[in-house]
């Protein structure tokens, strides 16, 4: 599919959409979230998005995102969004959940032979905490490396990526998902110092901090909204990304890039799986 010049600013602008319905559904239910990752770049750098980009990451401890899960069920429109959750769809391999807007058509490379719900989304990946013990946060890296090697491609080391799916071919995908979600998950981020975020591909060590790194969530200027960025910002991106004002060069960008195989923001999902549209 040939896309449009101006794609990626039109789908950047709808995500924000969502991303505004979700921080009103956070604001009227006292849920605490952050946007994280690129997305708080962003917020720093570019006052919004990041111009290349065309993702939105937010997380939450634990105990919020089952909080949120629920109230997305309960209150999110259902003729407009579709909470998409590991539990919900059998294809769906990933270990965090993401809130699609079922009114569009977003094709991905990774996704584009699975039969799951396709649309333009927001991630939702949850925060936990790391236990205060060396041999049991031995263990929940453990535990997150499986977790990371059910989630197709996200390991980046081939040998270690090709051990995993050794495995996995042997217990099965869902199995292993259910194993390791359970384990990580256990450690209440109230009593641990440290916080992790569970289900993103980047380094363990990357993704370990402080928990008062995260802190009260400050709202800031992303692009006409306000959102939500972990209180000590310049640490948080730091830990992530080291010298995160530099602008990457055009081949990182490029490396980057999720270019879709096709994307449609006024066609929905459902239409598209009508036999004759596909193309």
């Amino acid at each position: 599919m040939k896309l449009e010049k101006d794609y990626k600013r039109k789908l950047q602008l709808k995500i924000l959409d969502i991303v505004k319905d979700i921080d009103k559904l956070c604001k009227d239910n006292n849920i605490e979230y952050y946007i994280l990752y690129g997305s708080t770049l962003g917020a720093i750098r570019h006052k919004g998005f990041i111009p290349w980009d065309d993702d939105f990451d937010i997380g939450m401890t634990y105990d919020n995102y089952i909080k949120f899960l629920n109230v997305c069920e309960e209150q999110l429109d259902k003729s407009k969004y579709y909470v998409q959750t590991p539990k919900k769809e059998e294809d769906y391999y990933l270990s965090f959940s993401k809130i699609r807007d079922i009114t569009t058509t977003l094709i991905e490379e990774g996704n584009k032979d699975i039969d799951i719900v396709r649309s333009v989304y927001v991630d939702v990946f949850p925060l936990v905490g790391v236990p205060n013990n060396k041999i049991k946060e031995n263990i929940l890296k453990v535990n997150r490396a499986f977790m990371l090697s059910a989630n197709k491609n996200i390991i980046n080391n081939k040998i270690l990526r090709g051990i995993f799916n050794i495995i996995l071919k042997i217990f099965g995908r869902k199995r292993i998902l259910k194993y390791t979600t359970k384990r990580c998950f256990k450690y209440d981020t109230n009593n641990c110092e440290y916080w992790c975020s569970i289900a993103d591909g980047d380094g363990y060590e990357q993704n370990k901090m402080k928990r008062n790194i995260y802190g009260k969530p400050k709202y800031i200027d992303f692009e006409d909204a306000k959102l939500p960025v972990p209180e000590k910002t310049d640490e948080y991106l730091k830990s992530i990304y080291g010298d995160y004002m530099k602008i990457p060069s055009k081949e990182q960008i490029k490396a980057r890039e999720h270019t879709p195989c096709y994307l449609n923001l006024n066609l929905p999902y459902n239409e598209y799986k009508k036999e004759g549209v596909r193309k």
